[in-house]
């Protein structure tokens, strides 16, 4: 209550009120004097020159009323992890990083960190940001393959991710593995596009459409769409019950069904190229989608259809993609938003500070990884390009050695990154070849031979190009249409990966019990390479 004036208390009422009805208007009204115009003398606590200088207000007036402060939501959005946990590139600069980007998520976005709750709320109260990924997260390099993924789905858990699109290569370690990491990371796979044939077979695998999350009475829809390759690059077993329907179809379904469930605002991560969306979007502005962030592309891609914002986020943590969105919550549901200012960021090494527990969480598992991998085994002084021949012969070549195969044949994208330069030690296969392959042998006619040859994923040792639709041997030799040869492959691609049709030419494979990165880690060991005599000088022809 305001002090009651002294003169309010001990001058005459200007009317016939009595002293009694005076000091109760002072009290009710906060008056400050009893003689109209007359100015009150200035509180005991307040300095003089401040109270020279200050009016009394009308009787009943009110200070005007301050403008409301506008609500803002902030998405984060982020490319599937790949297991790179840790900051890549040259030293000094560095980009990417998990505990890196979560320090700046927190430091500029005021994000909470942690697990999402059951009910997708952040676990701290009033939570103004919703992480979300668009898929392929476990394998990479050996920080998180060598463990299957578990410390990525550790880390995500921290980074406070809410939800991801599915990703074609979340299934690499098998559906009980996957759903594992699922639970270790605690947020949702979303995949509008993927449907359950088989209940039984594909148990667990019953993925929502969409989630809607409140962020601050924004309720903000996330559809997910999965890659059409999902169902058909997993290996034999993994994608059993599962089934695709068209983007277009799922599309259609799902973002009607997110503004029933409440959606003010509906957004869609995918595990494709956006531009793959782009003609189905052209088609359904009434779909009012706010962001549509994909992956997967050969170019950045950042732009609009119509009142769409289109963006393409790579591998990795080196980009995130901060979505502001303004709204009024006093408006009806739908119709809440008035303005999202969408913009990609670049994650420097060296930028903010690291998140402590992310970088606990990573460095952990280093610590585990160590003794098993970081036994040196060669020297490369220049490195190995991923893409390139020298690639080729250490990878394919090694394996046709160790195996004493007539050919090798593996896919380019089961090749994920350089050898960089310097010591080579186990975890330094891991990371190139991060998949769970097992090696295998099968006799195929040259005739057929040929065929598998000519896909363009081939990653090939034992034959080269001589021509349109021909090839030869390691000594030179035309490759023969009618005679049988040996050749190495991995599970993956015998079971019809990218197109081979290696399960077709040879029901019966030989199964060489080792996994795939068993025969270059042997090689390269054996060949004893220092820095003196680096390993590009002994790769197999």
């Amino acid at each position: 209550m305001s002090p009651i004036p002294f003169r309010a208390l001990f001058c005459r009422p200007s009317s016939s009120k009595s002293l009694r009805t005076a000091v109760a208007a002072a009290l009710l009204a906060g008056l400050s004097a009893c003689d109209k115009g007359t100015p009150p003398a200035a509180p005991a606590d307040k300095a003089p020159e401040a109270a020279a200088g200050d009016k009394a207000p009308a009787a009943g007036a009110q200070a005007p009323a301050k403008p409301a402060e506008p609500s803002v939501v902030t998405v984060l959005v982020t490319g599937g992890l790949g297991g790179q946990l840790v900051p890549a590139g040259e030293e000094g600069q560095t980009q990417g990083g998990a505990a890196e980007t979560l320090g700046r998520w927190v430091a500029e976005d005021k994000h909470c960190a942690g697990p999402v709750k059951a009910d997708g709320q952040a676990s701290c109260p009033d939570s103004t940001t919703l992480a979300l990924a668009t898929g392929d997260h476990w394998n990479g390099p050996a920080l998180s393959s060598f463990f299957l993924g578990e410390p990525t789905a550790a880390v995500m858990a921290r980074m406070g991710y809410a939800a991801s699109a599915l990703g074609n290569h979340e299934l690499d370690y098998g559906r009980e593995q996957f759903l594992k990491n699922a639970g270790i990371g605690q947020f949702s796979f979303l995949a509008a596009n993927l449907k359950v044939k088989d209940a039984a077979v594909a148990k667990g695998m019953d993925l929502p459409a969409f989630k809607v999350f409140d962020r601050k009475g924004l309720k903000i829809g996330v559809v997910g769409l999965t890659s059409p390759k999902t169902v058909t690059s997993a290996m034999a077993g993994r994608a059993e019950g599962l089934d695709l329907v068209g983007t277009e179809e799922a599309l259609a379904s799902a973002i009607p069904e997110a503004r029933k469930a409440g959606a003010d605002v509906v957004v869609v991560v995918a595990d494709m190229c956006p531009t793959e969306l782009q003609p189905t979007l052209e088609k359904h502005p009434d779909w009012k989608l706010a962001l549509v962030a994909g992956g997967r592309c050969q170019t950045q891609i950042d732009t609009k259809v119509g009142d769409t914002q289109v963006v393409s986020l790579g591998r990795g943590l080196e980009k995130f993609l901060r979505a502001r969105i303004t709204f009024d919550p006093s408006k009806p549901a739908g119709e809440k938003v008035t303005a999202m200012e969408a913009k990609l960021v670049d994650v420097a090494g060296a930028g903010g500070t690291p998140d402590a527990e992310a970088a606990k969480i990573i460095a952990d598992a280093k610590t585990q990884l160590e003794p098993k991998l970081g036994e040196q085994i060669g020297f490369t002084k220049k490195g190995i390009k991923q893409g390139t021949p020298e690639m080729t012969r250490w990878v394919a070549g090694s394996m046709r050695e160790s195996i004493k195969a007539d050919a090798v044949v593996l896919n380019r994208k089961g090749v994920r990154q350089d050898l960089p330069a310097g010591p080579i030690t186990m975890g330094s296969i891991y990371s190139v070849l991060p998949y769970e392959n097992s090696l295998m042998l099968v006799k195929v006619k040259g005739a057929d031979l040929a065929t598998q040859l000519a896909n363009p994923e081939a990653f090939v040792s034992g034959f080269t190009a001589a021509g349109k639709g021909k090839f030869k041997d390691a000594k030179g030799k035309p490759l023969d249409p009618k005679k049988e040869y040996t050749v190495g492959t991995v599970e993956y691609l015998y079971f019809g990966g990218d197109g081979f049709e290696f399960e077709k030419l040879d029901p019966d494979p030989k199964e060489t019990g080792m996994a795939w990165q068993t025969p270059v880690a042997e090689w390269t060991r054996n060949q004893k390479s220092t820095e003196a005599r680096p390993l590009e000088k002994s790769l197999p022809k």
